[in-house]
């Protein structure tokens, strides 16, 4: 299960989701049918795997840190988005004062009917929920099992993070990897998933309110 969210994950990202952009856009007639839904079926598909082999060595969901849902965490979740949020707008604004071209614009893949946003905010959950059980509860606990090292932990899982959202350019890479190393010291303070669960969340379905 780690080789498959360090090293598949992020190579099946990279070849499956960057083709030629203009082809992309060429191409696409739904994006319900063509990136939403089958994005969700993938999301839930991982969050499944990871089940079963947490299973096979009798462990649950709770494990990996699915704990302490409480309005503590939800505060701390939506406190941590704005400060993550600021501070990365602040690093891709460096990006555009350098005349840097290493953030590809993907503006064309948002949502546009009802069924898209609706498919989207689904889609955005799914993200919250599998993304950061894979990558931050699964990787950080397991992986450092063997490391006994948060900080290389963390700096491996955000890198294969990052690596997977190549299709965005290299800035893009960077400020996702970035954003993932937040997200792992957010779970290794609060040893809890679902600070970054919402966070993870909201920070998607911010695109629903994005002019196309």
């Amino acid at each position: 299960m780690l080789i498959f969210l360090l090293v598949v994950w992020p190579l099946v990202s990279y070849f499956v989701a960057n083709p030629n952009q203009v082809e992309l856009q060429a191409r696409l007639v739904s994006r319900s049918m063509q990136i939403y839904l089958p994005t969700i079926l993938i999301e839930l598909l991982v969050l499944l795997l990871i089940i079963l082999v947490l299973r096979r060595g009798n462990e649950n969901l709770t494990s990996i840190g699915f704990v302490d849902i409480n309005s503590r965490n939800l505060l701390i979740g939506i406190v941590f988005l704005g400060v993550a949020y600021a501070s990365l707008s602040g690093i891709a604004f460096l990006f555009k004062l350098s005349d840097s071209q290493t953030q590809k614009d993907l503006i064309f893949l948002l949502p546009r009917s009802k069924t898209d946003k609706l498919l989207w905010a689904i889609m955005s959950l799914a993200a919250g929920i599998c993304e950061e059980a894979g990558f931050r509860g699964f990787v950080l606990t397991k992986l450092n099992f063997w490391i006994k090292n948060w900080w290389l932990t963390a700096t491996i899982s955000s890198l294969c993070f990052g690596l997977g959202h190549l299709y965005q350019g290299i800035g893009g890479m960077i400020l996702t990897a970035i954003y993932g190393f937040l997200f792992c010291l957010l779970f290794i303070w609060r040893k809890s998933l679902f600070p970054g669960v919402i966070a993870h969340t909201l920070q998607d379905i911010m695109a629903l309110f994005v002019s196309v």
